[in-house]
C-alpha cells in the first residue's frame, strides 16, 4: 500500500513540474509576442529584409542588431512609425545622441576590424567574383525570380522615361534608405565574433560611396544632390517610409529630378559558413561588386503600375557599368519588390560590395558607377 501511495505521489509532483514548465514556456512566448507587437510581419518581404540569420548576429545581441543585412532589406516590412534624423547632414558632422534602448545603430565606435581582443574568435571570408547566373543578354546577366517573361532586348531597346536637359537644376538623387551601412576597414580573410558592419560615422559609411558617384555625376555635368538623411536610426523599423519622405520632399523641392537611386550594401553568408566578398579587378585594382535591383508588380498587388520603366533604366545602367568596367555588375535583380521604386519611373536600388568589403573597394566602385551613369545620362540627353 505504501509503494503505490508512493508511487501516486512521485506522478502527482512530475505532473505539476511539467504544468509549471508549460506554464512558464507560454508566459515567456507571450511577452516576446507583445513585445514585437508594433512589427507588421504580415507584410514581411524575404527579399527586402538584411536577416539576422544570414548575418551569423548573436541571438543574445539581437535586440541592438535586429537590422543586420543579407541578399533581404528589411527584417520587418515598414510600419510607419517614424523617428527621422535631423534631413541633410554633412558628411563627418556630428551625429545628435539616440536613444540606446531602440533597435537602432548601437553606439559602437568601430564598425570592423579595430580594438579588437586578440583572444576573440574570428570566421572566415569568402573572396568571390559573381557572374554568370540568371538570362544572359550580351555582356550582362539578369536573374529573374518574378515570374514574369520579359524580352531582355526589347525593353533595353526601349528608351527610359528620364528626362535629361541642359540645366544647372539637379536632375539626379543619391540617397540611402540604411545610411549606417558600413564596411571593413582592412582587406583580410577573416573577420571577428563582434564585427559589426554599421556605423554613423559618414567616413566609413555608405554615405562616402554615394559621395563618389555624385562626385561623378557632378564632374561630367550631371547637377546631383546626395541626400545623406539618416533612415535607419534611431530605429531600423520605418526606413523604407521614412526615406520615402525623404524623397517626396526631394521632388517636391526640385521638380527637375529625374533619377533616384538608393545606395546600399550588401551582406552574403554567415558566421557558420563564411562570409562573401564580391570582388573585381578593374586596372589591377580590387574593387567591390555591384548589384542593381528592379522591383516587379506583375499582379498589381503592390502598388507599382509603371515598373516597366524602372526596368529599362536598370537594363540601360547594368549594360553601361559592365561594358565601361568589365566585372563590376553582379546579375541584376529583377524581383517582384516595390522598395519605393514606385515613387518615380527613373527609381533604382544598387547594392555597392558586402560589409566585408573594404571601404576603399565600395568607394572605388562608386565612382565607376558615378561614370558609367554619367555617360548614360549624358547619351539620353543626346535623344532627347
Amino acid at each position: 500500500m505504501n509503494a503505490v501511495f508512493k508511487k501516486k505521489i512521485i506522478c502527482f509532483s512530475s505532473d505539476i513540474l511539467a504544468f509549471g514548465s508549460i506554464f512558464t514556456a507560454t508566459f515567456c512566448l507571450f511577452l516576446k509576442l507583445k513585445s514585437v507587437k508594433n512589427y507588421n510581419f504580415d507584410n514581411l518581404n524575404l527579399f527586402a529584409a538584411k536577416s539576422v540569420f544570414s548575418s551569423g548576429i548573436n541571438f543574445k545581441n539581437l535586440k541592438n542588431n535586429i537590422f543586420c543585412n543579407s541578399n533581404l532589406d528589411n527584417i520587418y516590412q515598414d510600419s510607419g512609425n517614424n523617428n527621422p534624423n535631423p534631413q541633410n547632414k554633412s558628411p563627418g558632422s556630428p551625429i545628435k545622441p539616440f536613444n540606446m534602448d531602440l533597435p537602432g545603430v548601437s553606439g559602437k565606435s568601430e564598425p570592423s576590424d579595430e580594438h579588437h581582443d586578440p583572444n576573440e574568435k574570428t570566421y572566415k571570408i569568402i573572396e568571390s567574383q559573381f557572374g554568370s547566373s540568371g538570362t544572359r543578354h550580351e555582356n550582362f546577366f539578369v536573374k529573374n525570380t518574378t515570374g514574369q517573361n520579359i524580352n531582355i532586348g526589347a525593353e533595353l531597346g526601349k528608351k527610359p522615361d528620364v528626362h535629361i536637359t541642359n540645366t544647372n537644376q539637379p536632375q539626379v538623387l543619391i540617397f540611402h534608405t540604411h545610411t549606417s551601412e558600413s564596411y571593413m576597414n582592412k582587406d583580410q580573410n577573416f573577420f571577428y565574433e563582434n564585427f559589426y558592419p554599421r556605423s554613423l560615422d559618414n567616413q566609413k559609411n555608405v554615405t562616402r560611396v554615394g559621395e563618389a558617384i555624385t562626385e561623378k555625376l557632378i564632374k561630367n555635368g550631371i547637377n546631383t544632390i546626395h541626400d545623406i538623411t539618416y533612415h535607419d536610426n534611431p530605429t531600423y523599423n520605418g526606413s523604407y517610409s521614412r526615406a520615402a519622405k525623404t524623397i517626396k520632399s526631394q521632388l517636391e523641392k526640385h521638380p527637375s529630378l529625374q533619377v533616384i537611386i538608393d545606395i546600399h550594401r550588401d551582406s552574403l553568408g554567415s558566421k557558420e559558413s563564411g562570409k562573401i566578398k564580391p570582388t573585381f579587378k578593374y586596372n589591377d585594382k580590387k574593387a567591390a561588386q555591384m548589384m542593381i535591383v528592379s522591383g516587379c508588380d506583375p499582379d498589381n498587388s503592390l502598388g507599382f503600375p509603371e515598373w516597366e520603366k524602372n526596368l529599362r533604366l536598370a537594363l540601360r545602367l547594368q549594360k553601361y557599368c559592365e561594358t565601361m568596367f568589365p566585372g563590376i555588375t553582379r546579375p541584376l535583380n529583377f524581383a517582384k519588390v516595390k522598395y519605393n521604386e514606385h515613387l518615380t519611373p527613373g527609381s533604382l536600388l544598387i547594392e555597392v560590395g558586402s560589409d566585408v568589403n573594404t571601404l576603399e573597394e565600395a568607394v572605388s566602385t562608386g565612382a565607376m558607377i558615378g561614370e558609367a551613369l554619367s555617360k548614360l545620362l549624358n547619351d539620353l540627353k543626346k535623344e532627347g
